[in-house]
């Protein structure tokens, strides 16, 4: 039996043309420059002639070119928003709640990659040259930074840039970040409250957050005057899973019977430590986070995490590239958000041993 080929005959489809400015100018019934700067700076233009040119725009389904943008004005219509970890949930979400809020106001956020070469002994990495030439040549009115790298000051140095969770010295830069002090307060206060009295915790990488968080732990925990043991770690689930493995050599009677850990990635590799163990969170041990990254609150792990509050992070970090944008900022600012307490399962069971 022969094959056959099927032979298609009908004409060639044609390329559509694209939209043009002047297209939408038609369409809207407005001049090209107004067109023009509703994209570039839409709150120069009146809502009524905002719609109308952006009904037009979608129906033709026109977008402006940022390149041809930034080559006529040196500036793109876009806020940048650069992620330096996106293995980290907690940078994604912020950099979604920019996003989101950036929406609210008719501007544009791309986001960016930035892929630092940070490693659990060196957590700030360096940024990738493409990506620093890519800002270098599109120029964005202003930069969102998620997190902290190395060679921050290898970014566009005329370019407003706000850094949101970051490590970044006070009057430096702008940073938004939540008040982890506080944060670990209300975690302390929680689990002394629920007859906790010798508590663990699971340390961090280098760093200045790591630091930060571990000396309010220390410093909440010596201020009720409670016994406390460090678990070396880091921000990983292996770091978690081993500090757990260690915590289990020691007898019943020293060990903690709860333990708080540096970020919500390394208590989930702790718990799993102490569940391979035969043991039960939180009979045996409470467990508690930080970041309450989307993980936590999966019913089978119920973990209780310090929300940093990531929409107002990523919305002031928003708002202030905006102001950054217009040339409203004249010096740097440092904001604290109010964190969050999330109680979960992993903390709510009850004492089956009491220290003495």
């Amino acid at each position: 039996m022969g094959s056959m080929t099927t032979q298609y005959s009908g004409t060639p489809a044609q390329p559509s043309k694209r939209a043009t400015i002047i297209d939408v100018a038609a369409r809207a019934g407005v001049s090209k420059s107004l067109v023009s700067l509703a994209f570039k700076d839409p709150q120069r233009v009146s809502d009524a002639r905002l719609k109308l040119i952006r009904t037009a725009a979608s129906e033709l389904n026109y977008s402006p070119s940022f390149v041809a943008q930034s080559l006529t004005s040196q500036q793109s219509p876009f806020i940048g928003i650069l992620v330096l970890d996106f293995q980290n949930p907690l940078f994604i979400e912020v950099a979604d709640a920019v996003r989101r809020t950036l929406v609210e106001y008719g501007e544009f956020g791309l986001l960016l990659n930035g892929s630092s070469t940070a490693t659990v002994s060196e957590p700030y990495g360096t940024l990738d040259p493409q990506v620093l030439r890519m800002l270098h040549s599109l120029r964005p009115r202003a930069l969102v930074v998620v997190g902290t790298a190395a060679d921050q000051n290898a970014l566009p140095a005329d370019i407003p840039v706000v850094y949101v969770s970051a490590a970044i010295t006070r009057g430096v830069a702008t940073c938004i970040r939540a008040d982890d002090e506080a944060g670990m307060e209300l975690l302390v206060e929680h689990l002394v409250t629920a007859g906790h009295q010798r508590l663990g915790y699971i340390t961090g990488s280098s760093g200045a957050v790591t630091q930060e968080r571990q000396a309010a732990f220390e410093s909440s925990v010596s201020a009720r005057d409670l016994e406390f043991l460090l678990l070396p770690g880091d921000y990983t689930e292996q770091g978690g899973y081993r500090a757990g493995q260690n915590l289990l050599t020691l007898p019943e009677e020293q060990r903690p019977t709860a333990v708080i850990a540096v970020n919500d990635i390394a208590a989930l590799g702790f718990m799993r430590a102490v569940e391979e163990a035969g043991l039960t969170v939180p009979d045996d041990v409470a467990v508690a986070g930080f970041d309450n990254i989307f993980l936590a609150g999966i019913p089978r792990v119920g973990l209780t995490s310090v929300d940093p509050n990531k929409d107002e992070l990523g919305r002031q970090a928003a708002l202030a590239a905006l102001a950054g944008a217009k040339g409203e900022v004249d010096e740097a600012q440092y904001l604290l958000v109010e964190p969050i307490l999330v109680i979960r399962a992993s903390s709510t069971g009850s004492l089956r041993y009491h220290p003495s």
